[in-house]
C-alpha cells in the first residue's frame, strides 16, 4: 500500500454528513475548557468559529447531535485515557451515546455553547484517533494489468522460481497476475453510509477532477518497468514493486499528478484514513505478508502463522537481474473502489464501485 509521507495538513474526517478538520487528541483540562479558539482545545475550534448545529433545550440548555458508525461506540468506550464520565466532568455536559454497539446518535447537552463544543470537538477527536488506528478494509487503485503486463510478470515469477533456491522465496509470496495495481489511497469505511459515501466521492471525482485532467492529456498509458524495494537493506525485504510512469509530451508527472490529484480529492471529502502528501507509486509483486503457512521454506517446523508472515527474502540477486526488468503497459481505464482483502470474479479486487474513465 502507499508509503506514509510527512503532512501539514490538518486531519479531516466525515461524520454525519460534513467534514470537519479535527486536531489530534489531547486530554482536556478543567482550565482549558473556556479557551474559545485556543490551540489546547483538541477540535478545530470553539464558539468562535465551529459549524456544528446547537439547538436550545426546552429547560433552557444547549445541544448537539450527530451520528458516527456504530464500531466507534464500542471503541470510544474502551479508548486509553478517556472515558465519557470524565469528559462530562471536565466540559460540564452531559452526553448521552448508544450502547452495546447499537446504532443511534450521540447527544451532547451542556449550559452553553463553549462547553457543548469543547465535549463534541474532543469526542470527534478520539475518532479520528480510533480510525487512524482501525486496519485499513478498502481502497482506491488502478489496476495494470494488462496481457503484456501479466505475461511478462509470468515470466519474471517463473524465472525466479526456476533458477537458483534464493532464502525466503516461494510462490506463495508473489502478487496475482490479475491483481497488479497502483494504490492510491486507502480507507477503513466503518458501515455503509461511509462506503455509500466513499462510492458518491468516486464518482464526483471523475467529474471534478480525472476527467477534466484526462481532456488535456488525452488517453494514459501506464508503463510498468524496473523494479525496487521499500526498504534499504536488501538481504532482509518484505515488499518488492515495480516503478510506474505515463510518458507524457507535456515532460509532466502525469501519473503522481493524477494519484496526488484522486488522493486530495478523498481526503477533502474526510474519507482518507491516512493521508499522504505524495502518493508512492509502485505496482507491489511480491509481498511476505501474502505467504502461506504452508510454504515452509526453513527447516524450522511448527512454526506459527505470523512467524511464517514475518519471515523476509534476500532479495540482492533478483535486484541485480531484473533491476531494469520490463514488464509492459497498460491503458489507464478505469479506477476501482475495493475491499483490501478480497477477489473479484475477474481475479481482481472485488469491487465496491468502478469508474470507467475511457
Amino acid at each position: 500500500m502507499g508509503r506514509m509521507m510527512g503532512s501539514t495538513k490538518p486531519i479531516r474526517m466525515w461524520i454525519d454528513g460534513k467534514c470537519f478538520n479535527i486536531k489530534k487528541y489531547k486530554k482536556l483540562k478543567k482550565s482549558s475548557t473556556s479557551t474559545c479558539g485556543s490551540e489546547e482545545t483538541p477540535g478545530t475550534s470553539t464558539m468562535c468559529n465551529h459549524n456544528f448545529i446547537i439547538n436550545p433545550t426546552d429547560n433552557g440548555k444547549l445541544t448537539t447531535t450527530f451520528r458516527l458508525p456504530s464500531i466507534y461506540y464500542v471503541r470510544l468506550n474502551s479508548f486509553p485515557n478517556f472515558s465519557l464520565k470524565k469528559l462530562e466532568s471536565e466540559t460540564n455536559t452531559e452526553v448521552s451515546m448508544p450502547k452495546n454497539g447499537n446504532d443511534g446518535y450521540i447527544i451532547v447537552t451542556g449550559d452553553n455553547e463553549i462547553d457543548v463544543v469543547n465535549a463534541r470537538e474532543t469526542i470527534q477527536s478520539v475518532a479520528s484517533e480510533i480510525r487512524e488506528k482501525q486496519i485499513a478494509a478498502q481502497f482506491i487503485s488502478i489496476p495494470v494489468h494488462s496481457e503484456e503486463v501479466q505475461r511478462n510478470f509470468e515470466q519474471f515469477k517463473s524465472e525466479i522460481l526456476s533458477g537458483d533456491p534464493i532464502q525466503g522465496v516461494d510462490g506463495t509470496i508473489f502478487q496475482s497476475s490479475l491483481k497488479l495495481h497502483l494504490t492510491v489511497v486507502v480507507f477503513a469505511l466503518m458501515d455503509n453510509l461511509e462506503k455509500s459515501e466513499a462510492i458518491t466521492t468516486l464518482n464526483d471525482c471523475k467529474t471534478e477532477f480525472i476527467s477534466p485532467l484526462l481532456a488535456e492529456t488525452g488517453p494514459l498509458k501506464i508503463k510498468v518497468s524496473g523494479i525496487d524495494c521499500m526498504n534499504d537493506n536488501l538481504e532482509k525485504v518484505n515488499v518488492l514493486y515495480a516503478n510506474a510512469k505515463v510518458d507524457h509530451e507535456s515532460g509532466e508527472d502525469i501519473l503522481q499528478k493524477l494519484v496526488n490529484g484522486i488522493s486530495d480529492y478523498f481526503y477533502e471529502r474526510g474519507l482518507v484514513r491516512q493521508y499522504q502528501d505524495n502518493v508512492k507509486l509502485h505496482v507491489t509483486l511480491i509481498n511476505t505478508k501474502y505467504r502461506k503457512s504452508s510454504a515452509e521454506t526453513s527447516p524450522v517446523k511448527k512454526r506459527s502463522k505470523w512467524q511464517m508472515k514475518k519471515q523476509t527474502f534476500d532479495a540482492r540477486s533478483i535486484m541485480e537481474k531484473y533491476k531494469d526488468y520490463y514488464f509492459g503497459e497498460s491503458v489507464f481505464d478505469s479506477v476501482h473502489l475495493s475491499y483490501i482483502s478480497s477477489k473479484g470474479e475477474d481475479g481482481f479486487y472485488k469491487p465496491l464501485s468502478i469508474i470507467k474513465v475511457q
